[in-house]
């Protein structure tokens, strides 16, 4: 007997890297299979809330019964197979993997099986969710980072000791240098910013960079190394000196061409002209 098609109404809201999906979907079965996973980035995890009826995963050579009011999680690129026998509800919070503490092998071992969850932290997971989702004024910047600790402290709750901590410092100090290359064109960018982004205080993020320079040092050079880049491109002459300041994040392009100076030795007018060579002048 072929299974009923399925179909789903989904609505979510995104702040920065994380967002809240609500849906409601028929009878019926998904179908992530390894060709459209293999298509699918791996960072992105997702915390699920099952709805009023029980679902079944097929996953990994096993099948997962989920029963009704369930949190579990799953990864967008992992093949699956999701059946519902009744019309249900999902609440769903997605973000970047690479945002928690959690090793990520220890979530994917985690995935597709119910946590088991004290019931008023479901609780708190469903009204937070659902604020966000639906209330604009509480979609604040600061939502996104908290929508990471929210699903930290669910993780964290259920699988005690279990969890193992990617908390050396080469790897967490990768991980700033990843929010500081992806925010490059933020003049706001602060130390508070990155600390906030892996769930860290300021402190314990001027610690990951003990050994060398502060991480505002690191960070502007950064800004440098992508302006030489951009300045070293004859394919980007179009752009001027401000408008490649601000692609590197620099308030003004007087701020920029001192940093400039100060870091490559010429002004970007005449590393532009020279193409990185010494200056001839």
């Amino acid at each position: 007997m072929a299974e009923p098609t399925f179909q789903a109404d989904y609505t979510g809201h995104w702040v920065g890297e994380a967002g809240v999906v609500a849906g409601r979907m028929d009878a019926g079965a998904f179908l992530v299979d390894r060709r459209r996973a293999d298509g699918i980035g791996g960072g992105r995890v997702q915390l699920i809330l099952s709805g009023g009826n029980d679902s079944r995963i097929d996953a990994r050579g096993s099948a997962h019964e989920i029963g009704a009011g369930s949190l579990y999680l799953q990864f967008h690129d992992e093949p699956r197979r999701v059946l519902w026998t009744k019309p249900d509800r999902q609440l769903i919070v997605d973000i970047d993997s690479s945002r928690l503490t959690v090793d990520v092998e220890v979530l994917r071992r985690a995935m597709f099986s119910p946590l088991p969850v004290d019931r008023d932290l479901v609780d708190l997971f469903v009204q937070s969710a659902t604020r966000i989702l639906h209330t604009p004024r509480c979609a604040t910047p600061a939502a996104g980072p908290f929508l990471v600790s929210l699903v930290e402290l669910l993780v964290r709750s259920a699988l005690g000791d279990d969890v193992e901590l990617t908390e050396t410092g080469p790897a967490r100090r990768g991980q700033a240098l990843a929010v500081m290359r992806d925010n490059l064109s933020r003049p706001d960018l602060s130390a508070e910013d990155v600390a906030a982004a892996l769930n860290i205080s300021r402190r314990s993020l001027f610690q990951l960079f003990d050994e060398g320079e502060p991480p505002m040092t690191v960070l502007r050079r950064m800004r440098i190394a992508r302006a030489q880049e951009i300045l070293g491109d004859g394919r980007r002459d179009d752009l001027t000196i401000e408008q490649v300041s601000r692609l590197c994040g620099f308030g003004t392009a007087r701020g920029f061409t001192n940093a400039f100076l100060r870091e490559a030795g010429q002004r970007p007018t005449d590393y532009r002209r020279n193409r990185g060579g010494p200056s001839t002048t």
